[in-house]
């Protein structure tokens, strides 16, 4: 018997392809990645073990099958499309059936392997299981669908709230009054308003639902319309809270949400000025004679705590250049730096020292204080002025 001798060298080689086809793998599998190869007719001729884990097939159970007997109905025509056009393939998006029914999606890179006469001997390729990642992409995508509706619907509702709110400041020989309201989110809870009740009577009104955003904006909503549709008849302040109390307490009551308000009626002609307090910060009246301010309050809880309450009305004579500045705690309870609240007290000091100015120009001083106290970040609550002027 004649022996071959074998160049060491082969061998070497060998064993270096070898090692490096095993270390392939072996890198392959801790990825959790499929490599497999098929031959020229798309039949499993090697799997690697990972296809347990993917498919829940084992190497056994894969050789032999025609890899479209893994795919959906929906990706086998696409798949034995780039088969027969025997080039590579990159990254394309298989949909496999799990061996228990499950619909899995990999990544998958393929090459074909010629032999030196060209002809095609077998495909190459290796698979990643994709599944989780495009389920938490599709899970991403519908949540950005879901916040675009939801931002549209609360831009609608800004916009909606917006237009309950005056549409400009009243001057006229008899008074000025003018308004703002800032939310800390895109809809708010805050409110203010104000309306002739008849050709001598202005109603003014001021109002704070606890919280922000939109369930104390519906409230804010829902207490404009009840003191609107009874601006025909001829309610007292505290008569009007009555009502709106009886009227909202169901409602506030199951929600956990109160209101606080202040209501105030001016006649024109005899410049008497009534008003009724729902447990709001009273507003800060500006006397013209002796340039001192004094608190405008009456005895009245918030609306929404009992169901039948009575609000006290107290009625005083205003004259030319007495000034009232009604806000809610969103402006008063800003803090600076230090841990300081703005207070009732600095918006008095800087009503002493702008009562001179127009309504309109007061609450341009007033927001300008509390953005500087505030260092210019974001207002955290609602921020509603109003400023009444007598000439």
């Amino acid at each position: 018997m004649a022996y071959i001798p074998v160049d060491p060298n082969c061998q070497s080689i060998e064993c270096a392809l070898a090692e490096s086809e095993q270390r392939f793998q072996q890198m392959a599998e801790m990825t959790g990645e499929w490599l497999w190869e098929q031959d020229p007719n798309g039949f499993y001729i090697y799997s690697s073990i990972a296809a347990k884990q993917i498919l829940g097939f084992s190497e056994d159970e894969l050789i032999g099958k025609h890899y479209t007997e893994l795919l959906t109905p929906e990706d086998k025509n696409k798949q034995q499309f780039y088969s027969a056009s025997h080039k590579p393939f990159y990254s394309l998006i298989n949909r496999y059936r799990h061996k228990d029914g499950h619909q899995v999606l990999t990544e998958s890179t393929g090459l074909p392997i010629f032999n030196l006469n060209g002809e095609l001997i077998k495909w190459r390729g290796v698979d990643r299981d994709i599944t989780a990642r495009k389920t938490a992409e599709e899970q991403i995508h519908q949540a950005q669908i879901e916040l675009a509706v939801a931002q549209r619907e609360i831009k609608i509702a800004q916009q909606i709230q917006s237009t309950l709110l005056p549409r400009a400041p009243i001057t006229n020989s008899q008074f000025e009054i003018a308004g703002l309201c800032l939310p800390a989110d895109q809809v708010g809870g805050d409110y203010f308003d104000y309306f002739y009740r008849n050709q001598n009577c202005l109603d003014m009104v001021i109002a704070d639902v606890s919280g922000h955003a939109i369930g104390p904006a519906l409230f804010m909503v829902e207490t404009r319309g009840i003191i609107r549709s009874q601006a025909h008849n001829s309610f007292t302040p505290a008569a009007t809270l009555e009502l709106l109390n009886a009227f909202l307490f169901d409602d506030l009551n199951r929600s956990d949400y109160f209101i606080s308000l202040f209501h105030l009626q001016y006649n024109t002609l005899t410049k008497q000025l009534c008003y009724a307090n729902a447990g709001h910060p009273p507003p800060i009246l500006f006397n013209s004679k002796n340039k001192t301010c004094t608190r405008l309050d009456a005895e009245g809880m918030i609306i929404g705590v009992r169901n039948q309450m009575v609000f006290q009305e107290k009625c005083l004579g205003l004259a030319s250049g007495d000034v009232i500045l009604l806000y809610t705690d969103g402006i008063t309870e800003i803090e600076n730096a230090e841990g300081e609240f703005l207070g009732a007290n600095r918006l008095e000091n800087t009503l002493l020292e702008n009562y001179q100015q127009s309504a309109q120009i007061i609450i341009e001083v007033l927001l300008n204080q509390a953005k500087q106290f505030n260092q210019y970040r974001p207002f955290r609550d609602d921020v509603t002025l109003l400023v009444f002027k007598c000439l």
